[in-house]
């Protein structure tokens, strides 16, 4: 039976992190490390997760310098081959690290993903989110900026992430949809459609700055990508280039004032009709 390392960050959590760490310790799949990488929290979330007397649990504290930097330092601290991502807000089914481990080695893929249930802060399942299972329909769906891999949900291989080079911090936001697309230059990328995380949504997810910045780099890595087939890293030096070309662009500015209203009519009045429009036409945009 192998050992899984899951990955938990966390910042400020103390509202949901004796939640999320519950349900880790809950599950029928026993044999793992909870590794949590403390990152500067300010609120009581280290007392919380000390309170756990789980040896399985370990505890790294460090000076608040953002996710990225975190989960680099926290892949330095997992111990076993494969890893299991997970945040400080989100829950997991009992069976979740049982099925998705036994899914992700049959699937001779590097790194694996699940379905999730969008939650609310009671821990209400307010909806569903299916993933394509095959390789080509998941970089299908980052084309068009279409639902992928949920980033708390994955699995993978943890030298294959950190002999591409770990999370790269010139994709603020947007560290994940840059990691699948510089991954899957590597090997095949895969989920299982089946909702397995309790992804928890509310309205201090994304700011509308962190929103104007998401949409940017992943518009970089979205370019870098497409344009060269045979690129494993985008440097320092194409990210500039690229950077000036997207911000300056009209789609860029058209993309990022549709993301602004989407932004202003959830917090006013949730998902609706119109925000589909909206996304129907970013999805438009991003196609043309």
């Amino acid at each position: 039976m192998k050992k899984v390392s899951i990955l938990l960050p966390v910042y400020n959590d103390e509202e949901f992190i004796s939640k999320s760490v519950s349900s880790v310790l809950k599950s029928t799949y026993k044999n793992f490390e909870l590794i949590i990488i403390n990152d500067g929290s300010t609120d009581k979330s280290p007392e919380i997760i000390n309170d756990f007397k789980d040896p399985r649990l370990k505890l790294y504290d460090k000076q608040n310098s953002g996710l990225i930097e975190s989960l680099n330092y926290g892949l330095t601290k997992c111990n076993s081959e494969i890893i299991m991502r997970m945040d400080g807000d989100d829950e997991i089914s009992e069976n979740k690290i049982e099925i998705q481990l036994k899914s992700f080695l049959n699937s001779d893929s590097v790194l694996h993903g699940t379905g999730a249930k969008i939650i609310d802060n009671s821990s209400r399942v307010l909806q569903e989110i299916s993933v394509n299972e095959d390789h080509k329909d998941i970089i299908n769906n980052l084309r068009t900026l279409n639902t992928s891999m949920i980033h708390p949900s994955i699995m993978f291989y943890k030298d294959i992430i950190l002999k591409s080079g770990g999370y790269d911090s010139k994709f603020e936001v947007a560290e994940d949809y840059e990691l699948y697309y510089r991954i899957s230059r590597i090997g095949k990328l895969t989920n299982i459609d089946l909702p397995l995380l309790m992804l928890r949504k509310n309205e201090h997810n994304i700011s509308k700055k962190r929103s104007s910045t998401q949409t940017l780099n992943t518009l970089i890595a979205r370019t870098a990508y497409s344009e060269n087939q045979e690129l494993l890293n985008v440097s320092k030096k194409s990210y500039g280039k690229i950077k000036l070309r997207v911000e300056t662009s009209i789609k860029f500015k058209i993309l990022i004032y549709l993301n602004s209203k989407i932004t202003d009519h959830k917090q006013e009045n949730g998902y609706n009709l119109l925000l589909k429009i909206f996304r129907k036409l970013i999805i438009f945009l991003i196609k043309n």
